[in-house]
């Protein structure tokens, strides 16, 4: 098994994708809080509102590039890439048979992939939300002890598992299809396009209405309740779902995903 790992730790940290997406991810997440700290200190400077009581609930929102207040969390996507190339290298250049080749345990292989890029986008996630915060600090010093918050930190841990199981869920379709452009096209397709058309079907025809709030439960509007801390939830898998609700659908999807990605890996040819 070390053996398996060190493999993926020198292969994913030597392909130049890697280092572009994970650079990316972080000029852009940093960046995005900069401005948005920096337009809400203009706010602070142009009225007469205490900022100590206005900086309250801003931490979350300035770490996550307010994905807590449900926004799309852009940072996520970026870093998922890094699993889709993970495995779609490995399958576009041929190159999974030089790793079989080396590594004589399928099952080894298939695990250090998915630990070693989870623990990748964990670490570039936490630079990408350290970089935030002192961003943040940058242009809101004047009360930080309300910018750095337990909420701000739940806010981040919240954010980083969604960005690890967003991230496995796209190496595991990768791995499924063996196709990194298919794969590519549906991270971004599904969650911006296709559930947002069935949410409209749901609302526009009159027979469905009465239950758009089924659509609740389609994987990546669950996801998107991990990082959102807008609604309080009366129940598990009420409306809005919960913490836990998201996390055993969304959670499930990557769990099925992987395993039969783990399945078909020992089954086919490479």
């Amino acid at each position: 098994m070390m053996e398996a790992l060190r493999y993926e730790w020198v292969r994913i940290r030597t392909i130049r994708s890697t280092i572009w997406l994970s650079v990316i991810a972080l000029v852009f997440g940093v960046g995005l809080s900069f401005l948005v700290s920096m337009g809400i200190s203009f706010s602070f400077n142009s009225s007469e509102a205490p900022v100590g009581e206005d900086l309250a609930g801003i931490g979350p929102g300035v770490v996550t590039q307010f994905a807590s207040i449900g926004l799309p969390y852009f940072v996520a996507y970026i870093l998922a890439m890094i699993g889709v190339f993970a495995w779609g290298h490995e399958y576009r250049h041929g190159m999974i048979r030089a790793t079989l080749t080396a590594l004589n345990s399928r099952t080894a292989s298939w695990v250090a992939k998915f630990l070693v890029v989870g623990l990748w986008v964990v670490f570039v996630g936490v630079l990408t939300m350290l970089g935030s915060l002192l961003a943040g600090l940058v242009w809101l010093a004047d009360d930080p002890v309300r910018l750095v918050t337990g909420a701000t930190a739940g806010a981040a841990v919240r954010t980083l598992v969604y960005t690890v199981l967003l991230t496995w869920v796209a190496a595991a379709f990768t791995a499924l299809t063996r196709n990194q452009t298919a794969a590519l096209v549906m991270l971004f397709l599904w969650p911006l396009a296709v559930e947002n058309v069935i949410a409209a079907v749901f609302q526009l025809v009159p027979a469905l209405r009465s239950h758009a709030e089924l659509t609740r439960f389609l994987p990546f509007n669950a996801a998107d309740r991990i990082v959102d801390q807008t609604a309080e939830a009366t129940s598990v898998f009420g409306e809005p779902l919960s913490l836990v609700g998201a996390l055993m659908i969304f959670g499930g999807v990557a769990a099925l995903g992987m395993a039969a990605s783990l399945a078909l890996f020992h089954r086919r040819d490479a």
